[in-house]
């Protein structure tokens, strides 16, 4: 079996989950591995679950999961430059100061191999150096007011998502990279922000607000909820359930079936467009009574045959049980515990390449088998390419050409990371179906009104002028054999084809490899959908807010000990938008190395599932099923949200005793039984309350003047809105947050992307496309159409720029 990054040497000097967790993942695909530790090992060796609960640094189950597919090797100061010169890849997770050696070293390594560095923050700006948290980067970002309940204080999204999370962002910038490197010889350094990961997971709710002028976006698209209340989740008598009702089609036909029959028959509800504008309590509150007798897997099940989106909270077991899961050969074996230690369950791959697919090569290392550096050393190596001279180096993907139909969010954030690392993206839509991100089928918010500007409504909301950047649109009809034709010709043009629609639409129009083989015989083919492309839930609908509980992500999410609860925004889509564009970059890597396409198949309760893969291990492992844990982490303390005299909330944790004796003496707070983390912990419930009474006492601008200055994680916690009305300077410094001028919405702060690369330049950042505004530009080009050709195209409804 092929393997996509065979003969990659990546060099893990990470100490954070984000960087190992990305390290993994070159691993996964062949690469070769080496993580260096001290003599106590990668800080996650210690990180809790542990095997039987017994702490040991062979026996965490995060250390078992995150550092699989890797070998250990001793640190050694004196030969680690020499390591690093072997290096492809080197990862790094600290806030290296330039008067440090190894700064030096990797600055060099990184003229013709790559330096991936994923900290906080990032490298630059006025938060470099600072410490920051999964707590402060949900509060920075505003995912813990988006969460949070209405009676409730801010609630973070489950504790392991950043690393996750911004692992996967920096493997997609890395790969890039690496692309590039191959190509030309230049190497790179790749800065990623922990913080602009997480951004990017929930901007585009506040673009919507900030496009309508509409607060009611203040705390997500989920609005203000409160405990108690239906939905988004419901309860039948054998767990929850996610309704997507507001764009059930059928509408009649369900609540029929749910026995709601005058719901069914009211008008103000039946028609979809229109539904969102209307107060849907009572339908929310019918729905809670209705399915309260009723099994969640019937619901479920009979919902998908009228086409009505739903989706079940599953937990750890049931993901373990799961038939859809089971036909998908989701799951891999690996063994947790050390040599003699137990072979477990554990989620494999988000994505399926089917050319060079995920192999496990071998378990996390054991302690003890950590390697002398001398051993890796020795090891032979190819020689590197010399650093390419001249100009300033071309963006990493410049050549690459991708034609996608995706739509929505998860689809088009990937492709739109594509085009920020340089690929031509051209985005293929109807004129009879636009993406409904602009607005069109289902309900979203108005756009941006402006009574100055000739205005098209499918250009001007937030949503999709959010993930769209840096594209080029046309609009053709696949359902005309014209439409299709045109498509075809321009598939030799094209090395990636790319889709998110449900698994049979491709097929409908003669789309298979096969088919665009025979005209691009190198192209890769990706596809992403809720469940994938086999599996009896393959044509299930789906979206972020079901596969969310379908993925066991939502089994883990809310308050300490309170109900499971679906984030405050569609996180799945964002999640599986970085595993589709890695998948992808793996592809593309294998096809310049081999020149051989293939095909891909993303799932997102897939993409999702293995961002949960440490409470599944739990339950694997330990017979455990986790559940929701609130803000806290199992072995730090402080580690909270707490509320000012002038009703607003600041973020702050201490990681280890250091930084909490720079807090304890601010607050007043320097005794025995806070002294250890240990103790800390066992005292913690003490401990929130007497910072709690602190922070009562004073205001957020007083709390930012006594802690703003102190080396802890700690942050403000702004409004949602705020957050992207006004970015802060550590945003506009890095150019995350850039000013994008629209013709039709005129200028707003927009997210871009999370990484800042030092040897390249920036991409020059696009608007998102108007409604068929390439059209003519990109039909020229490619199949040389005359105006005039264009024109007769136009008139037969099989390209333009209006709707029809």
């Amino acid at each position: 079996m092929p393997v996509a990054l065979e003969g990659i040497r990546v060099i893990d000097l990470s100490d954070r989950m984000s960087g190992a967790y990305a390290a993994r993942l070159f691993g996964d695909y062949g690469a070769e591995v080496i993580l260096v530790e001290g003599p106590e090992g990668h800080p996650l060796r210690h990180e809790a679950p542990f095997v039987n609960d017994q702490p040991g640094p062979d026996s965490s189950l995060l250390h078992g999961y995150i550092n699989w597919n890797k070998h250990a090797l001793q640190r050694d100061d004196a030969s680690l430059p020499d390591l690093i010169a072997t290096a492809d890849i080197i990862v790094t997770t600290c806030d290296l100061d330039p008067s440090d050696p190894l700064w030096e070293t990797l600055a060099t390594a990184s003229e013709t191999a790559v330096h991936l560095s994923i900290t906080p923050h990032g490298l630059t700006g006025p938060l470099a150096g600072k410490p920051g948290n999964h707590l402060t980067h949900c509060a920075r970002v505003g995912w813990s007011t988006i969460n949070r309940l209405q009676d409730d204080g801010p609630l973070q999204l489950p504790l392991r998502q950043t690393g996750y999370t911004a692992g996967i962002a920096g493997y997609v910038a890395a790969m890039g990279a690496h692309i590039r490197c191959v190509r030309t010889g230049v190497g790179e350094r790749v800065d990623v922000s922990e913080l602009e990961v997480m951004a990017s997971t929930s901007a585009p709710w506040a673009i919507v607000g900030l496009f309508s002028n509409s607060t009611r976006m203040e705390f997500g698209p989920a609005g203000h909820r409160f405990r108690g209340s239906p939905g988004p989740l419901w309860h039948p008598a054998n767990g929850a359930i996610n309704f997507g009702f507001g764009d059930w089609a059928r509408w009649r036909d369900a609540m029929t079936y749910l026995g709601l029959d005058e719901i069914a028959t009211d008008e103000r509800y039946e028609p979809v467009l229109g539904r969102h504008q209307q107060d849907l309590r009572p339908v929310a509150a019918a729905l809670e009574e209705a399915v309260s007798t009723k099994d969640k897997w019937d619901i479920f099940h009979k919902l998908a045959e009228l086409h009505c989106i739903s989706g079940v909270v599953q937990d750890a077991r049931e993901l373990i049980e799961s038939e859809q899961l089971a036909a998908r050969d989701f799951f891999t074996t690996t063994r947790i515990g050390g040599p003699n230690g137990q072979s477990v369950q554990a989620p494999g791959a988000a994505a399926k390449l089917y050319t060079t697919p995920f192999a496990m090569q071998h378990p996390a290392p054991a302690l003890s088998e950590s390697r002398s550096p001398e051993s890796s050393l020795r090891a032979a190596r190819p020689a590197r390419n010399k650093k390419a001279t001249g100009a300033r180096p071309e963006l990493p993907l410049a050549g690459v050409r991708v034609l996608t139909f995706t739509q929505a969010w998860s689809g088009t954030f990937s492709t739109e990371l594509l085009a920020f690392l340089g690929a031509d993206v051209v985005q293929i839509e109807g004129r009879k179906r636009p993406d409904v991100w602009r607005g069109a089928g289902a309900p979203v918010p108005r756009g941006v009104v402006d009574p100055d500007k000739q205005q098209n409504p499918l250009n001007t909301n937030g949503m999709f002028n959010s993930v769209n950047l840096c594209k080029r649109a046309i609009t053709l009809d696949m359902s005309s054999v014209k439409g299709r034709g045109i498509f075809w010709d321009m598939v030799p043009q094209f090395d990636i084809v790319a889709e998110n629609f449900s698994p049979h639409v491709m097929a409908n129009w003669g789309i298979t490899l096969a088919t665009l083989q025979e005209k691009r015989p190198d192209i890769i083919f990706a596809s992403l959908s809720g469940y994938g492309r086999q599996g009896p839930l393959s044509e299930y609908p789906a979206n972020g807010a079901t596969t969310e509980p379908m993925s066991g992500l939502t089994s883990i999410h809310g308050y300490e000990d309170g109900e499971v609860m679906n984030t405050g925004g569609l996180y799945p889509d964002p999640v599986t938008g970085y595993h589709f564009a890695a998948a992808m970059l793996t592809a593309l890597a294998h096809k310049q190395k081999t020149g051989e396409g293939q095909r891909i198949d993303l799932a997102m309760m897939e993409g999702v599932a293995v961002q949960v893969g440490d409470a599944i291990l739990d339950y694997t492992v330990n017979g455990r099923i986790p559940g929701p844990k609130g803000n806290r982490h199992p072995h730090i303390a402080p580690h909270n949200y707490y509320a000012t005299g002038d009703d607003r909330w600041v973020a702050l944790a201490a990681e280890n005793d250091d930084q909490w004796q720079a807090v304890a003496s601010v607050l007043g707070l320097d005794e025995p039984r806070f002294a250890t983390m240990a103790n800390r912990k066992q005292h913690e419930a003490e401990l929130d309350q007497a910072i709690s009474a602190w922070c009562a006492a004073r205001t957020e601008s007083e709390i930012e003047q006594a802690l703003g200055h102190v080396q802890v994680c700690f942050s403000l916690l702004p409004s949602f809105l705020e957050v992207y009305r006004e970015p802060s300077q550590q945003f506009l410094h890095r150019g995350y947050l850039q000013p994008v001028t629209h013709p039709e919405t005129g200028t707003h702060y927009l997210p871009t992307m999370p990484w800042v690369m030092t040897r390249s330049p920036g991409p020059d950042i696009t608007h998102a496309p108007c409604f068929g505004e390439h059209s003519e530009e990109v039909l020229a080009q490619e199949l040389g159409l005359s105006r005039a050709d264009y024109h007769e195209l136009e008139a037969e409804g099989i390209t333009g720029k209006t709707r029809i």
